[in-house]
């Protein structure tokens, strides 16, 4: 007992310190620059543990090459290393490559094992930024050369994340690894609406409660923040990963927190509001695992190896997109039932309700499966209908509307159904104009098409039972042909045009 409160002592004195340091600063930015620096670390940290990582759970991790996933830590270590050098020439001690000098290069053994010992002992932030540079300009040159073998087995993996995690949890100043707390640096609900709404919880334990839980899902926010699915760097998307990582490590945390620490604390307060958290909390948990899920066996899966930039930067899109919408549904979800005329877009400019994605992704779908209906119709109803051309144009048609579904409405389906879709867009994709000559190939269209549709039924029936939808009304199939109609259209004209 004694020792913790000297432990919590000295974490005290080191955190003034640093808060001092940062006050000191001067550094535009520096609040987001020094969030962005232990994101990455706390990232790398979790990003040799194959658990966080959107690998194919099928294959033996021995068995596999992770010279991909190296160079993508590689990239890691050069920013952490970037930062840190902008911090330490910010804090005046522009000697710290000069001093990286003399250590490597210059000094006899003992005398280098002496300043090293020395640097150990961190005595101020600017001493732990040292040793961080110091660690990870080596990290990064080690594993640079490592990446030139082009083979790295998992041996290899593992171990050189336990030197990383190694170098971030003997730092005094900057390890962002050793508790899942809150810093008021970058920990905050900036939202006027949502705050006031957690301050009218009448009970002090519960409102601490869902203060923890709004928090963990603004953190998770914020560490999106650092994904650029823009980026036109092949690289520099794939370091995306790393942030992707620390998400889902910290997701299962949350998780946990949901069902073994609030749920339990809740239901022993007999408070409605207690008992509609603890009902909210256990749906959270639930769709918070399938979203990723989701992300980590669809999109993400095998990124690391991706070489095409489109494909890259649509997988690493659609899996923000997935996890804002749903993180910012969960804000609001939990502020409504704090203060129920709260409206979404009080807290997020950008706003989508659950119910205006489901009618997009009704719509979306509802168009798909027209677009099937009056291919069938078409080429079963008359001779000159089943012709090869009609098919040829079905293909393409479909192959544009995938296309489309990819981008804008795949991010909305659920994991359950979304792996049947993927199937069959991958099946569509593969297919070529010239295999559809072939009567193998063509017979196997036609069959793959008609399943699929019965699928897309079903799901459409689902979507429609869907609660936002209960007052809704029914899908307006006129509205669907015409959209339809300026599909095909437009898609006709193209195709035309690039003849």
């Amino acid at each position: 007992m004694e020792a913790e409160k000297v432990e919590k002592k000295i974490d005290r004195e080191k955190a003034k310190q640093r808060s001092l340091w940062l006050s000191a600063l001067k550094l535009s930015t520096k609040e987001e620059r020094l969030f962005e620096l232990e994101v990455l670390l706390k990232g790398l940290d979790r990003f040799f543990n194959l658990e966080n990582l959107p690998l194919n759970s099928e294959e033996s991790p021995i068995r596999l090459n992770f010279v991909e996933e190296l160079t993508i830590a590689g990239n890691g270590y050069a920013r952490i290393t970037e930062l840190s050098r902008r911090f330490l020439e910010a804090s005046e001690r522009s000697f710290y490559q000069f001093r990286y000098y003399v250590e490597t290069e210059l000094l006899g053994d003992l005398a280098r094992s002496r300043v090293i010992e020395q640097s150990l002992a961190q005595r101020n932030p600017e001493e732990s930024l040292m040793l961080l540079y110091s660690y990870f300009l080596s990290l990064k040159n080690l594993c640079r050369e490592l990446v030139k073998t082009k083979e790295v087995r998992y041996p290899l993996f593992f171990h050189l994340g336990c030197l990383t995690s190694r170098a971030i949890a003997q730092n005094r100043f900057f390890n962002p690894t050793r508790e899942l707390e809150f810093l008021p640096e970058y920990d905050r609900v900036a939202n006027r609406i949502v705050k006031n709404a957690v301050r009218e919880v009448k009970d002090s334990d519960l409102k601490n409660m869902i203060s923890v839980l709004i928090l963990s899902f603004y953190r998770l926010l914020h560490y999106l923040s650092f994904v650029d699915e823009q980026s036109e760097d092949i690289e520099k998307l794939k370091q995306s990963l790393i942030i992707f990582a620390l998400i889902n490590s910290e997701a299962r945390h949350l998780i946990r927190f949901l069902e073994f620490e609030l749920k339990p604390k809740a239901e022993k307060k007999k408070d409605p509001l207690a008992e509609r958290f603890t009902n909210l909390a256990d749906g959270l948990g639930f769709q918070l695992s399938m979203e990723l899920r989701k992300i980590n066996h669809t999109e993400l899966l095998s990124v690391a190896k991706q070489t095409e930039l489109d494909l890259l930067r649509a997988s690493v899109e659609n899996s923000k997109g997935v996890l804002i919408n749903f993180l910012e549904q969960s804000i609001v979800q939990m502020a409504q039932e704090l203060t129920p005329e709260i409206k979404g877009e009080e807290i997020f400019p950008n706003f989508i309700s659950r119910k205006q994605i489901s009618l997009k992704l009704r719509e979306d779908l509802a168009i798909f499966r027209a677009l099937m209906d009056k291919f069938e119709e078409i080429t079963e109803t008359s001779i000159s209908g089943a012709s090869l051309n009609s098919y040829l144009s079905y293909l393409k048609l479909q192959k544009s509307y995938i296309q489309y579904l990819e981008r804008f409405t795949a991010p909305f389906i659920r994991y359950s159904d979304l792996i049947e879709f993927r199937r069959y867009f991958g099946k569509i994709k593969a297919l070529s104009v010239e295999d559809l000559h072939r009567m193998d190939k063509l017979e196997g269209f036609k069959m793959e098409s008609k399943f699929f549709k019965i699928f897309l039924e079903t799901t459409l029936s689902h979507i429609n039972q869907r609660a936002d939808l209960r007052d809704e009304p029914g899908i307006d199939e006129k509205q669907i042909r015409e959209k339809l109609k300026i599909f095909v259209n437009r898609e006709l004209e193209r195709m035309k045009g690039a003849k």
